[in-house]
């Protein structure tokens, strides 16, 4: 579902102020994301954002070493087309900001 978010209406919305993209290799496959946040506990929409991104390799593909790779972390459920039940383990901590949860069935939730 697209937000409403200012700056990231092309973004899928996973509650609660937080926001993803995918990002895509050159043949149209999803091999990672990026989450977008609001920066710190006490921000409202349309403060500064912060966010990180998450990639992965497909089993097909375990074999590769690429720099896009986040060997911690995997796409446990959903994806392209199916956003509403994307599920990644483990968690996703900011190095930015106090900003630390999960994204289970497609939506954030707060560590």
């Amino acid at each position: 579902m697209p937000t409403s978010y200012p700056g990231r209406e092309e973004h899928h919305d996973l509650g609660d102020g937080h926001s993803f993209v995918w990002i895509l290799d050159r043949s149209g496959k999803a091999i990672g994301l990026m989450e977008h946040h609001p920066k710190g506990p006490d921000a409202t929409p349309g403060a500064l954002y912060c966010g990180g991104y998450v990639c992965w390799t497909p089993a097909y593909q375990q074999d590769v070493v690429s720099p896009w790779r986040s060997s911690n972390h995997e796409l446990l459920a959903g994806g392209l087309g199916d956003e509403q039940h994307l599920t990644l383990a483990p968690s996703l901590a900011c190095r930015n900001c106090p900003s630390h949860g999960f994204i289970r069935d497609g939506r954030w939730v707060d560590a």
